[in-house]
């Protein structure tokens, strides 16, 4: 949807200003893209995976061309937790380049990080916000948590026996092969990586860089 609105505003703005549908067109292809997107979908409530829709420019595009009523799951984690859990998939002789792709304030780790900052000091009633402890520790209650938050009715899960039917194609994403893998039950695990030193510092420079901004107190 972003890239339609710089196409339309941009890169074929002269053609649509000259035939006077630089406003309908618009309108009218961002409306559309999520029926072309789920064109199977006829359920109520479509849950779309994006940590960036958080942000306040991608939830205002949702609400102006999807609902008005759009929400958001936001999930968070404490940052050397997130960089060691993607390490793990890695051998340790790659380990250092995976650092230091997450960890530049051009990548899309960065990215995430802040749009979870805009979505906390926004204070939207309609954002919820959803630690890993709370989906891990405390299963039932944030499941009840985030039904109610959606608006449906609370449907009883089995979080101990859980098939996959969903999946992402890893290999031409360019991703490490078991990213999106479904673990057969919910349970906290404890991850055996050890993150380097200096990798420890600049998470903690991170963390405290946007605590300072009021973030990690809106957290917690």
């Amino acid at each position: 949807m972003g890239d339609a609105i710089i196409s339309c505003e941009q890169n074929a703005s002269p053609q649509l200003i000259g035939v006077g549908k630089d406003i309908s067109f618009k309108k009218s292809l961002l409306q559309n893209i999520p029926n072309i997107y789920y064109p199977d979908f006829k359920n109520k409530v479509v849950i779309d995976k994006s940590r960036l829709w958080a942000s306040e420019h991608n939830i205002s595009m949702a609400r102006e061309y999807i609902s008005k009523d759009v929400k958001a799951i936001v999930l968070y984690r404490p940052i050397e937790e997130i960089v060691a859990s993607f390490a793990k998939l890695y051998p340790e002789d790659r380990r250092e380049s995976v650092y230091v792709a997450l960890l530049n304030d051009a990548s899309d780790f960065f990215r995430e990080i802040y749009s979870t900052y805009e979505a906390k000091n926004s204070n939207d009633p309609n954002f919820l916000f959803v630690s890993y402890d709370d989906i891990t520790l405390n299963t039932e209650k944030t499941l009840s948590d985030i039904y109610k938050h959606i608006g449906l009715n609370r449907f009883i899960h089995n979080t101990r026996v859980i098939n996959q039917t969903v999946f992402e194609d890893d290999e031409r994403n360019n991703v490490a092969p078991g990213m999106h893998i479904i673990r057969p039950k919910i349970e906290k695990q404890i991850n055996p990586v050890i993150l380097p030193d200096w990798v420890k510092e600049l998470c903690r420079n991170i963390t405290n860089g946007f605590s300072e901004c009021g973030l990690l107190e809106k957290i917690k």
